[in-house]
């Protein structure tokens, strides 16, 4: 489901080498959701109301301030049946135009012993797991 007229979106900027990282071991379903996605936000930008704000501390020691969550499947009924989700940061561009920069990929309830998209983030960010 599109955003609704007049939403305001910003641009995505994906590091191409911080998305082969992020990648790395999905494959199937987590794989199509993330391409698509990619080719969804690199050709429509990301709706503001589509980002959530992550916690800055959360319960599983993540340190995510600054950052915001996007349940996917996009727009594809409520946030319980979009199992994967991507963490995203805002930021400035070369011209000082806001924009959303990828962090990370992955499940959001994952089975034990796989990590969330969220401390993937967190690794990303810091260089180590919580």
């Amino acid at each position: 489901m599109p955003a609704a007229a007049g939403a305001r979106r910003l641009p995505v900027r994906f590091d191409e080498r911080v998305w082969q990282e992020a990648l790395r071991g999905f494959s199937g379903r987590a794989l199509e959701v993330a391409v698509s996605t990619r080719k969804r936000l690199e050709l429509d930008g990301l709706a503001l109301a589509e980002a959530l704000a992550c916690e800055a501390q959360g319960a599983d020691g993540t340190l995510l301030a600054g950052c915001a969550k996007v349940y996917l499947p996009l727009g594809q009924g409520p946030a319980s049946q979009r199992p994967f989700g991507m963490v995203v940061q805002l930021a400035r561009g070369g011209q000082q135009e806001l924009l959303w920069v990828f962090v990370a990929f992955g499940p959001r309830h994952p089975r034990p012993g796989v990590r969330t998209v969220y401390e993937r983030a967190h690794r990303r960010l810091h260089g180590r797991f919580p």
